[in-house]
């Protein structure tokens, strides 16, 4: 059975005309790999798929597709044998933790229940100062995510999981708090890198590995900022029930968060009701977002949410009322959030609140503005590899596909094809009339 990747590939094979053996040929591989990434039987490469996207025009489209291979040193990751925290007997206690490989290059997985081997070079001795070091980098890791999405960085991102995991294992007295607090935030980024990449299974395991710390640390902070990625996780995997129930767990002590701690925990529960289609508690939650935001701008305090903008928080609140079937109040908010939009160093949010705000545009029918915003977003998104703003691309395109006989329209729409891997529509292939 083929994978989005090997459908993908198929689909652009077949409009280029090209052979499976020659896209091998340009891509520096046999066909016989080739054959084995479509069918989900190998991994694709960071280097075949730089390649691809060379030899298919495709604008990232494969580095974003991409299932970056684990790191050479063989580690072990720690399990649930049921996802998303139901027990195996259906209930809702903590599920069974088992000791299972990292998948290699062709997924497999050895025999669990063996516990995992000390990374060669570590000791009890250096991991405290090993874990300081990598503090020091996780910053560098966290802007390089919001310039470029998350598909190039997921190969030295978990070459450092073993090196955490062990700290975690043997850090005791006074040093182990500080080992929780970046493990908790580590694992955290590993997830959300995961997510944006669009491997939903992994990105919850390690939201709930970073959950697994944050409890230990007992910061309520912590906790709730990790409940609400394990809320936006679940939300986008098709649990919005899930995700409401997460979210309103970490609101549960909302005494103790900061603005905008609370702002970006309301926007996850707005998503999530969103989605189960309650309006009310939508909105509500959207603009209780934007006000915390608001109020953010001026507290003194760090935490885990400095992005939580308000041009942020209504750049979300535009997709909840978009969600909800809701234009006209999506565009109310998406147009001051997009014209007020300062902060260069979140690209890949500039290019999502661009694309909404020319679905919302194309929504109302107001074709040239939605097309003049779509050219916008493209810009904004040129570099990202980030399955994310692919798919918000995608979206855009159905919205802009019963324009495709517009000379103008078609051209954006041919743009937008190897981008948000949509096809073309019948009509605009071959350049402006």
């Amino acid at each position: 059975m083929l994978t989005d990747c090997g459908r993908e590939l198929h689909r652009l094979l077949g409009e280029r005309r090209l052979s499976l053996r020659e896209a091998a040929r340009q891509a520096g591989c046999s066909p016989g790999y080739l054959s084995n990434v479509a069918h989900g039987r190998k991994s694709l490469t960071p280097r075949v798929a730089a390649r691809l996207d060379k030899a298919l025009e495709t604008s990232g489209t494969f580095a974003a597709l991409a299932l970056v291979q684990p790191p050479a040193v063989s580690f072990l990751v720690p399990v649930a044998r049921v996802p998303f925290g139901i027990g195996a007997d259906g209930g809702t206690g903590a599920p069974r933790l088992a000791w299972a490989p990292a998948a290699g290059p062709d997924g497999a997985e050895g025999p669990q229940g063996i516990p995992p081997a000390l990374p060669a070079g570590m000791s009890r001795g250096n991991a405290v100062a090993l874990v300081e070091a990598l503090g020091a980098i996780l910053p560098g890791y966290v802007q390089a995510d919001r310039l470029v999405g998350s598909a190039t960085l997921l190969l030295p991102l978990r070459s450092h999981i073993a090196t955490v995991e062990w700290a975690c294992e043997v850090a005791r007295g006074q040093d182990r708090a500080g080992v929780l607090d970046f493990a908790s935030r580590f694992m955290e980024f590993i997830g959300w890198a995961h997510q944006d990449a669009g491997d939903l299974d992994c990105a919850m395991r390690w939201a709930s590995r970073a959950l697994d710390y944050a409890i230990e640390l007992g910061d309520q902070r912590t906790i709730a900022y990790t409940l609400m990625r394990k809320a936006s996780i679940a939300t986008e995997a098709g649990m919005p029930g899930h995700g409401a129930g997460m979210s309103s767990a970490a609101l549960a002590r909302s005494d103790a968060l900061t603005p905008r701690l609370k702002a970006v925990i309301l926007r996850q529960r707005a998503h999530a009701s969103a989605a189960l289609q309650e309006p009310v508690e939508a909105s509500r939650d959207a603009d209780a977002a934007v006000a915390e935001a608001v109020a953010g701008v001026s507290q003194d305090e760090e935490d885990r949410a400095p992005y939580c903008s308000p041009a942020y928080a209504a750049m979300e609140a535009g997709a909840v009322h978009l969600r909800l079937g809701d234009p006209a109040t999506a565009l109310s908010v998406l147009e001051p959030s997009c014209s007020q939009w300062s902060d260069t160093s979140q690209a890949r949010d500039h290019a999502l609140s661009l694309a909404r705000l020319a679905e919302a545009y194309a929504a109302l029918g107001r074709r040239d503005q939605a097309r003049a915003a779509a050219e916008d977003a493209l810009t904004a998104a040129a570099g990202l590899a980030s399955r994310r703003v692919t798919g918000e691309l995608a979206g855009l395109a159905t919205k802009l596909a019963p324009w495709a006989d517009d000379g103008e329209t078609a051209a954006i729409l041919r743009k937008l094809a190897p981008v948000a891997r949509t096809r073309i529509p019948a009509g605009t292939r071959g350049g402006s009339p």
